[in-house]
């Protein structure tokens, strides 16, 4: 439930930390590929490895876009840093409202009226 009073109390904290978690996700998939483009290459190549420009012009490629990704994931990583220590000044209410929560689940157990969804709570 932290993340729903984070939303709710700072919207733009959880959509710019959602953003840099599928930025970092996607950089990281992209350094996989270079790799694995790569080893293709490499499996690929018959004779001298100076001889194949293909594989120097990708060497050459991947070099300039993995420092770059790199540069992004490194920065993209201390933004989150900084998001999680502000959404950590949440962690109580976050807390308070999850124990609510589950009090409120287990009514229930004492009376069938008092069955609610999530979003009634928020």
């Amino acid at each position: 439930l932290l993340g729903v009073v984070v939303k709710a109390e700072e919207p733009h904290l959880e959509e710019q930390k959602n953003k840099l978690v599928v930025q970092v996700a996607k950089g990281k998939n992209r350094l996989v590929e270079l790799e694995n483009e790569i080893l293709r290459l490499l499996a690929e190549t018959k004779g001298s490895l100076l001889d194949d420009l293909s594989l120097i012009d990708t060497l050459q490629e991947s070099k300039v876009i993995s420092e770059t990704v790199t540069e992004q994931v490194a920065v993209a990583e201390q933004t989150m840093i900084k998001i999680d220590a502000a959404r950590e000044n949440y962690r109580p209410a976050g807390l308070r409202s999850a124990v609510l929560f589950f009090v409120l689940n287990d009514l229930v157990a004492i009376d069938p009226m008092y069955q609610f969804a999530l979003v009634a709570y928020v």
